[in-house]
């Protein structure tokens, strides 16, 4: 393996692990959108019984102000999550091109080398040619 097989190698996998870690976050980001939904729920279930009961209605203020604030630090989460996914694409754009142009250099290596061989196969076969044609023209 090549120095530059390597290197494709190793970009490859940076590339990866950067597709990785944006897909957690991407996943991270949906369960904080679940978990405000579920707060939503929670507080409509809570309305619901309040109207129901007197007794509980006098719980409901507390409860509304735990389920905003528990809601603005699930929001506040969120956008540094969406910071971090946008950091994270930029790294992605960055790996990838970094990846291309490694994989760019080893196709072209790779081109010329097979050029080469086929230009040594070429001469061979050239070299082959004359020497026969030479016996024949001795013989």
């Amino acid at each position: 393996m090549t120095a530059l097989d390597q290197l494709v190698r190793l970009h490859r996998w940076t590339l990866d692990e950067k597709r990785q870690k944006l897909a957690e976050l991407e996943r991270f980001r949906v369960k904080l959108l679940d978990n405000i939904a579920t707060l939503e729920a929670e507080l409509a279930r809570e309305q619901e019984a309040a109207e129901r009961s007197p007794v509980t209605s006098i719980s409901l203020p507390a409860f509304i102000k735990a389920t905003i604030d528990r809601r603005r630090k699930i929001e506040g989460s969120i956008v540094e999550v969406d910071r971090s996914i946008a950091a994270a694409r930029e790294e992605i754009t960055q790996a990838f091109q970094e990846f291309k142009k490694y994989e760019t250099a080893h196709g072209n290596h790779l081109r010329r080398e097979a050029q080469k061989q086929s230009r040594r196969e070429q001469t061979a076969a050239d070299e082959l040619g004359i020497d026969l044609h030479r016996r024949q023209q001795a013989g």
